[in-house]
């Protein structure tokens, strides 16, 4: 689970904690402009309620409204101004009434936010405890409190987590004594959101679950029943998600990630925009890319938008990477050497996508453009057309060793997503055989796949093997986000 998702995944958890009667009309309206990226409306609002009685909760939305400044802009100098305050606004939640379900609560929250905005900026033995400290907090509040819909929903984000952490990392959570598996916290947070109460009693906590099982599905679920309750849920709160920037973000990168471009391409371009919506320029990149899937000729106006205008360091390399690609599908190689060139100094190399790109640029060696332009319609679920451009083509036209199994791996992905389950199996066991011992990503990705094929045949002895063999393969590229759901394969299919 990379960074980004991790980060982005909780932005959600913490404001719904005031919810019910602890809000005034006033707030409310404020949390609603905050989720929105409305933050100079929502601060007006604040500013407005500061002269009531619920002044603690206006100064912890003031310093909510700059941390979701810090999770999407990744400005230090942000991040620096907000830690410096933050003892203050901890002190005061840890004033309030312990005799409400919300009290331990929101410390916890408070908590889980501070670790991951560590964690952005590479604080991660701090980030550690604070976590710790919100896992604990948490199971002590679901134990007063059992039918505590927003503690519930955290713990199952919580459970997540921490049945995705890496097998050499487990110790660590044994050490701290922390429990869970993703299935149970998928379980967790489905229950919450399936819950009629839910609705009533904590409206935002529909927004804050959609948000967490869209991600959670995609990364770590392999059911497909999974799936399709996920994309009934956005479909369900369509005009939700419309509203919101974030919930778009979120609904845009599942539908991608299925292979459905052009519904993620119409929530893109029709997003709220315009100066009173703080930038969240990663929605700019997500474009680019979808546009890119589509071979789209103005794709590159968006990745230029994004390395012009975002200042973080996430996606950088990856955003000139593809530009480079896009100039070497126009015919442009001085253009692709310049972009690749950015793509060696520019941003940081902790995300796997940038990885990957700093990885192509190492190699001194563009793609093959036939493969790539194959790969981008894959990607973009537009199999036919994909299939089409490989038919043409035969393994002996490749003479570079990743070109050839590459080749034979889009010919796996394009017959196991196109329904053709047989000659799936066929391929991917081909580029395993054959790149098993690669560097590449390829092999670890066909075991993958033939791990959740096997699972959906209930063949759970052949998947638990396929998972197996994704995790002892040795690679380099896309290591962590592969290995991540293969472990969360063993761990569904071990359960049966």
């Amino acid at each position: 689970m990379n960074k980004t998702f991790l980060t982005l995944l909780f932005l959600f958890l913490f404001p719904v904690s005031w919810a019910g009667n602890d809000l005034t009309p006033g707030l409310v309206k404020a949390y609603e402009q905050a989720l929105q990226l409305r933050f100079e409306d929502a601060r007006e609002l604040l500013n407005q309620e500061s002269k009531g009685t619920k002044g603690h909760i206006v100064t912890y939305l003031e310093h909510y409204i700059q941390f979701l400044e810090i999770i999407i802009s990744e400005d230090r100098q942000v991040f620096t101004s907000a830690a410096s305050n933050r003892e203050l606004i901890l002190h005061r939640l840890e004033a309030g009434d312990p005799g409400s379900p919300w009290h331990l609560y929101s410390q916890a929250m408070f908590n889980m936010q501070w670790a991951f905005a560590r964690m952005k900026f590479g604080e991660y033995a701090t980030a550690a405890v604070e976590m710790n400290r919100a896992y604990h907090l948490l199971v002590r509040n679901g134990d007063r409190y059992p039918g505590f819909a927003p503690n519930r929903a955290a713990l199952g984000l919580m459970k997540v987590l921490i049945g995705s952490v890496p097998d050499n990392y487990q110790w660590i959570a044994r050490l701290l004594a922390l429990r869970g598996n993703v299935q149970e916290g998928i379980r967790d947070l489905r229950e919450v959101s399936d819950d009629p109460s839910t609705g009533k009693n904590y409206p935002f906590l529909k927004a804050e679950t959609l948000f967490m099982l869209s991600f959670v599905t995609f990364n770590l679920s392999g059911a497909e029943t999974d799936r399709v309750l996920t994309e009934n849920l956005i479909v369900l709160n369509h005009e939700m998600v419309r509203s919101s920037p974030l919930l778009i973000y979120a609904a845009a990168v599942f539908h991608m990630h299925y292979g459905e471009n052009e519904i993620a391409l119409d929530y893109l371009m029709n997003r709220p925009s315009g100066t009173a919506y703080y930038p969240f320029s990663y929605l700019d990149y997500l474009t680019g890319q979808a546009k890119l899937n589509r071979l789209d000729k103005d794709a590159d106006i968006w990745f230029l938008r994004y390395v012009n205008g975002y200042k973080g360091r996430s996606f950088i390399k990856s955003a000139y990477q593809r530009l480079g690609w896009i100039a070497l599908l126009r015919g442009d190689e001085k253009k692709y050497g310049e972009y690749i060139f950015r793509v060696k100094h520019a941003g940081e190399c902790v995300i796997d996508g940038d990885k990957q790109a700093m990885a192509e640029a190492e190699s001194g060696r563009p793609p093959d453009i036939r493969l790539l332009r194959a790969r981008l319609l894959f990607d973009g679920g537009y199999y036919k057309e994909a299939e089409a451009l490989l038919n043409i083509l035969s393994p002996e036209e490749f003479t570079n060793p990743k070109d050839r199994l590459e080749y034979f791996y889009r010919k796996a992905r394009i017959y196991h997503l196109s329904g053709q389950e047989g000659l799936a199996v066929t391929a991917y066991l081909r580029v395993i055989d054959a790149g098993g011992t690669g560097p590449w990503y390829f092999a670890a990705n066909s075991a993958l796949n033939l791990g959740l094929i096997y699972e959906q045949k209930r063949d759970f002895r052949q998947a638990e093997y396929y998972y197996r063999k994704c995790l002892a393969l040795k690679y380099t590229e896309y290591k962590s986000s592969i290995s991540q759901k293969a472990r969360a394969g063993l761990g569904r299919v071990e359960q049966k």
